[in-house]
This record gives C-alpha cells, sequence and structure tokens, in this order.
C-alpha cells in the first residue's frame, strides 16, 4: 500500500521553506532516460525534509518536458510527487470529470490525476521558475533567467 498524506502534511511540504544552494544549476545531476535529458536537484528543507527536483526534456521536442518537486519517503530510494509542470506536447486527461486537458498543464496531490490547464509558462524555464515560486523555494543568488538551452 502507498503512503498517504493528509491535506495538511501536503500544504506544510510544499510550503516549506528551501533554500537552493550557490550556484545550484550547475549542482544538477545529469542523466540520460529513455531519448530524455534528466536533471536531479536534492535539497533540505528548514525543516529537515528532503526534496527532489527532477527536470525532464526530450532530446527530440522542446515542448516535451516535465518539471517535478517529490519529498523522500520512508520506503528507500522513493520519492512521493507534489507537483509536476508538462509540456503541452500531449493531451491529458482527468479521468473523474472525464474532461480532456491540452497544452501546458499543471498536477498536483489533488484527485487521481488530475491537471489543470495553464498559461503561466511556455518553456521548461518558465515551468521551473514556477515550481520555485510554488512551493517556496529561496534563491540567495536571485534565479537565472535561463538555465536550458531552448532547442
Amino acid at each position: 500500500m502507498g503512503i498517504i498524506f493528509t491535506d495538511e502534511e501536503i500544504k506544510a511540504f510544499i510550503q516549506e521553506r528551501k533554500v537552493l544552494p550557490d550556484n545550484w544549476g550547475s549542482k544538477l545531476k545529469k542523466r540520460m532516460n529513455r531519448g530524455s535529458n534528466e536533471y536531479l536537484l536534492n535539497i533540505t528543507g528548514e525543516e529537515g525534509n528532503k526534496f527532489r527536483v527532477i527536470v525532464r526534456m526530450s532530446v527530440s521536442d522542446e515542448l516535451n518536458f516535465s518539471v517535478v518537486l517529490g519529498v523522500k519517503v520512508p520506503s528507500p530510494k522513493k520519492f512521493f510527487r507534489l507537483r509536476r509542470y508538462n509540456g503541452g506536447n500531449h493531451e491529458h486527461i482527468n479521468p473523474i470529470e472525464n474532461e480532456i486537458v491540452t497544452g501546458f498543464h499543471m498536477n498536483s496531490v489533488r484527485e487521481e490525476d488530475y491537471a489543470e490547464p495553464t498559461e503561466r509558462y511556455t518553456d521548461v524555464n518558465g515551468a521551473l521558475k514556477c515550481l520555485f515560486a510554488d512551493a517556496n523555494f529561496e534563491d540567495p543568488n536571485a534565479l537565472q533567467d535561463t538555465l536550458f538551452e531552448e532547442g
């Protein structure tokens, strides 16, 4: 059985202050994963929780990306996904509502596999900035304008 968090616990994880280390962009660990580049950044929050930011980008389609925030859970090597910001290359179906979401969309821990459309970002850099803003990340040196090269 999977781990279940209350709405209050999820809200606390997202609101927990997360200070990005100096030169955090250079600390991203890169790996290839089935036709995509994947970047990982591990951060410890102010309350001691372990978080992971995952940025996955297709090597062939700049609209095919995901920016994910996870929190470490007791099971070894497991992260519970709190937020996901997806590119605009595919449709998403919200199964409970039976509605189709097209374009850029965000998933949060709510209903099963629920996503909502967004116009807050149009590329992977914008999605990463949205995640940092939404999940209480702080950059002591101010956020970089562009971390990932387009195209």
